[in-house]
C-alpha cells in the first residue's frame, strides 16, 4: 500500500514548517485501538481492511510504519486516563509515542465548563474533587506533552445553569479568578522544561469582541 509522508509535505528544505501546523485531535477511541493492539490481539486480524497488516500503519506518530506519518498531534485530558502511575495500553499511542513527535496537551477546561469534571472550581474553594483533578492534569501534561494548555474556566459557563451549578462558577469574575488560581497552581507545581516538563500556553477568555 502506498505511503504518503505528510510530515515531509509540511516541512521545507530548511526543515521548517512551510504552513500553519494542523494538529489532528486524537480521540481516545482511536488511541485505544493503536495502543491495545501493541499488547494483545485487541482487533482480530481478519477484520483488518485489505492492505493493512499492522495497526501501527494507522498510527501517524510512527514514522517507520505509518501509511501517513505526521509528527504533530493534539490530545485532550478530557478524554484521557490522567493516572500515569498505572499501565494503560489504551493510552500507549500517546504515552510511548516516537521521540521527535510533537504533542499538544489540552487541559480539559471544557470538561469543567460542561459540568463533567464536577466540583467547586472557585478560587480557594478547598474542594477535594477540584484539587485532585487540578493536580492530576498538570502531572499528566508534564508526562505526555511538549506544550500544554493552562486549565482555564471558559467564561461562557455562567450562561449554562446546569454546568454553572456543577462547577460552582456563577459569575464572569469567578471564572477569571478560578483560571488565575489554576495558573498559579500550575506554575508552582509544574515539573519545569529543564526537567522534561511541558511548556504552558495561556488561554484568553472574554465575553465580547472589544
Amino acid at each position: 500500500m502506498e505511503h504518503d509522508n505528510l510530515t515531509s509535505k509540511q516541512l521545507g528544505p530548511d526543515g521548517q514548517s512551510q504552513y500553519a501546523v494542523f494538529l489532528p485531535a486524537l480521540s481516545g477511541f482511536y488511541a485505544t485501538y493503536i495502543g491495545k493492539q501493541r499488547n494483545e490481539e485487541y482487533v482480530d486480524l481478519a477484520r483488518f481492511p485489505q492492505g493493512i497488516t499492522d495497526m501501527e500503519q494507522l498510527n501517524w506518530l510512527n514514522s517507520q510504519k505509518s501509511l501517513f506519518p505526521y509528527k504533530w498531534s493534539l490530545y485532550s485530558g478530557g478524554h484521557a486516563n490522567l493516572d500515569l502511575d498505572k499501565q494503560d495500553w489504551s493510552e500507549d499511542m500517546v504515552r510511548n509515542r516516537e521521540a521527535g513527535t510533537f504533542m499538544l496537551g489540552d487541559s480539559g477546561g471544557f470538561q469543567i465548563a460542561k459540568g463533567i469534571w464536577e466540583g467547586d472550581w472557585k478560587a480557594n474553594s478547598g474542594c477535594p474533587k477540584a484539587q485532585k483533578k487540578r493536580s492530576s492534569v498538570i502531572k499528566w501534561l508534564d508526562g505526555i506533552a511538549d506544550y500544554g494548555m493552562i486549565l482555564d474556566i471558559p467564561t461562557w459557563v455562567v450562561h449554562d445553569p446546569k454546568a454553572s451549578k456543577a462547577c460552582g462558577i456563577t459569575t464572569y469574575q469567578e471564572a477569571v479568578d478560578a483560571t488565575k488560581f489554576n495558573n498559579e497552581y500550575f506554575m508552582t507545581h509544574r515539573k519545569g522544561v529543564k526537567n522534561g516538563g511541558a511548556k504552558l500556553l495561556n488561554v484568553l477568555q472574554g465575553s465580547n469582541h472589544a
